[in-house]
């Protein structure tokens, strides 16, 4: 019984974790939009005038993602949100790296050019495992819930 207390507690604190890291990411952007825009003109894979409304799509699933993160309210839809937009974080960043293209990240609210893309993609890959790793928490949770629901006998009245 110690075990499941112990990694309910690191999913708990990874849960949180996670969600603020999106929170906070989603915050900053906002003041910086063209700079995410410039971001995703620079991947070169659709026109450019996609660059804007795709942007604020992706400001709006982090701050989403990390409400519902953080609050686990509809957890198990933010975990699945946050893991596709996860996911399309790692494939923009290995499409550049593939490609060779020169891209700056707009990450935490700095903006600098991408260098090292193997540790770059390395740490995307492990927002995605974090975002697995919430998604079976959520799916566990909905399966196994920790309270039994209260039963009223209204059969007196």
């Amino acid at each position: 019984m110690r075990n499941v207390r112990a990694i309910d507690i690191l999913l708990n604190l990874l849960r949180i974790g996670v969600g603020a890291f999106f929170l906070g990411t989603g915050v900053l952007k906002i003041g910086d939009l063209g700079q995410t825009a410039d971001f995703l003109t620079r991947s070169d894979i659709l026109p450019e005038f996609f660059s804007m409304p795709l942007a604020c799509i992706g400001i709006a699933m982090e701050l989403v993602v990390g409400f519902c993160l953080v609050s686990r309210q509809a957890y198990r839809g933010g975990a699945v949100w946050g893991l596709v937009m996860t996911s399309v974080f790692l494939v923009l960043y290995l499409q550049a790296w593939i490609r060779g293209l020169s891209l700056s990240c707009n990450c935490m609210g700095s903006t600098h050019e991408i260098v090292n893309y193997p540790q770059d993609t390395g740490v995307r890959l492990l927002l995605v495992g974090a975002m697995i790793l919430l998604l079976w928490d959520a799916r566990r949770r909905d399966l196994y819930p920790t309270r039994k629901p209260r039963k009223f006998d209204f059969s007196d009245a």
